[in-house]
């Protein structure tokens, strides 16, 4: 029978390609076997196998939106007069701090 035209749906190539998988036999062999057209066994495949995917495990375009996270600073802030700000004072930078501060002064 040959079925070169795809004038068949889903079930008829779903039966095919469950008998290929059983049968052992490349895409190819077992198509020239069958009298089925190549292009046509191996897009049906193809379309079988995207449609039993779970909606979950399909891709998408690639593209993953990245949102910038806001950094928030850590430790104290000392505000100057003159407008300079030294942030991130925390207990393990309090002398270099204080040798800014004297060199400020």
């Amino acid at each position: 029978m040959d079925m070169s035209d795809a004038t068949e749906g889903a079930p008829f190539w779903q039966l095919h390609i469950a008998a290929w998988q059983q049968s052992g036999l490349t895409q190819k062999a077992y198509c020239e076997h069958q009298e089925l057209r190549y292009s046509t066994f191996g897009y049906w495949v193809r379309k079988l196998r995207r449609a039993a995917e779970p909606a979950t495990e399909k891709k998408g375009a690639g593209f993953v939106p990245v949102i910038p996270a806001t950094v928030q600073p850590t430790g104290l802030t000392l505000s100057l007069p003159n407008g300079l700000e030294i942030r991130g004072i925390e207990a393990n930078n309090l002398g270099l701090v204080r040798d800014l501060l004297g060199m400020l002064a």
